[in-house]
């Protein structure tokens, strides 16, 4: 563990990031979901296959526990525990989910003038120096978490439970690498010369149906996303109501106040429809990336951003509806998957 460390890029280079922080972050992003380590610190050398093997112990050891009993330690909404150290529900997920748009407008507005030639495109209009299509991908990533970090816990969310500074901590590290993965994918990849010039390119067939695609399933993923999140929050203020009248008080509260959403709509077949939708919203984005230029393959970090999600919420799914199984029963489940209808 200590070769890995030592392996850290001094502090100095993460604000902003350097080339080798940007791929040092990239490559730890990348062992969470998959387990192992891939070509983290190049090949050949026996310091380096210790390196890798101290990694992979640790990283596949984090992969899975995910799916282990120890997954229902998730010290956040339905599944929160009680401490006396909890941050409460609407600020920690605020602060916690907000680190993300801040670091990537940080990035964006910072690296370019160190780089050297600095970006200068003329369809620039955001005042970065990079591309449009690079700071439409930009947008798009902070309307998302306008939603997420602000508008959903403050203003649409009828409570949330309290979470712990761990959670809060390790929530934000995961926006701020992965903000920093996006951010440092568009401002590099507007240095390589096949970018150069690409805005001549993005009028071809190709790209326009591309365009259409990815726009089409980002926007109906970030809508639908929004909708059945609303419904189940709806659904908590109804039920509150209801206690609150029942029990004859005229204070209505909505602290862990929690209903199982009826087999219909979103949730027909499956429990956490959001999340589903959510992964559909970024595949669109990695669609909208592969297409302007910010690449397909491997070093994407559009691509990786939609495997770390389906592998994290994954299992926060399956956790939800053994909840669900606990608190309301088999038969309100009502056969119903947790995200993969007929899988899981």
């Amino acid at each position: 563990m200590s070769s890995w460390i030592s392996g850290i890029p001094p502090r100095g280079e993460f604000f902003p990031p350097t080339p080798r922080v940007s791929n040092f972050l990239m490559n730890f992003y990348r062992l969470w979901p998959i387990g192992f380590c891939l070509r983290h610190y190049g090949l050949g050398t026996e310091n380096t296959l210790k390196r890798r093997a101290i990694a992979d112990q640790a990283y596949s050891q984090l992969s899975i526990l995910q799916w282990t009993p120890l997954s229902s330690f998730q010290a956040m909404g339905k599944t929160s525990s009680n401490s006396r150290f909890n941050i409460h529900g609407r600020l920690a997920w605020t602060i916690a989910e907000s680190a993300g748009p801040l670091n990537l407008l940080y990035i964006l507005y910072t690296l370019p003038g160190k780089l050297k030639p600095t970006p200068d495109a003329s369809t620039s209009f955001m005042g970065t120096g990079l591309p449009a299509q690079y700071e439409i991908l930009a947008c798009l990533y902070l309307v998302h978490y306008v939603n997420r970090a602000f508008y959903t816990p403050l203003f649409v969310a009828a409570s949330m439970s309290p979470i712990h500074p761990i959670i809060v901590i390790i929530m934000g590290l995961h926006q701020y690498v992965n903000s920093s993965n996006i951010a440092c994918g568009l401002v590099y990849s507007a240095l390589r010369d096949e970018v150069q010039g690409y805005d001549r390119q993005l009028f071809s067939y190709g790209s326009v149906l591309g365009t259409i695609i990815g726009l089409a399933f980002f926007s109906e993923g970030l809508w639908r996303n929004m909708s059945a999140e609303a419904i189940l929050h709806n659904m908590r203020r109804d039920a509150a109501k209801r206690k609150a009248r029942s029990e004859g008080k005229i204070e209505v509260s909505y602290d862990k106040v929690y209903v199982i959403p009826p087999p219909q709509g979103y949730f027909r077949n499956i429990l956490c429809p959001h999340y589903v939708w959510e992964w559909i919203e970024w595949t669109g984005y990695y669609i909208l990336g592969g297409t302007w230029g910010l690449g397909w393959g491997w070093q994407s970090p559009a691509l990786w951003f939609v495997v770390v999600e389906v592998a994290t919420m994954l299992p926060r799914a399956v956790t939800q509806r053994n909840w669900y199984m606990e608190k309301f029963g088999k038969r309100a489940v009502a056969g119903r998957a947790a995200a993969i209808p007929g899988v899981l």
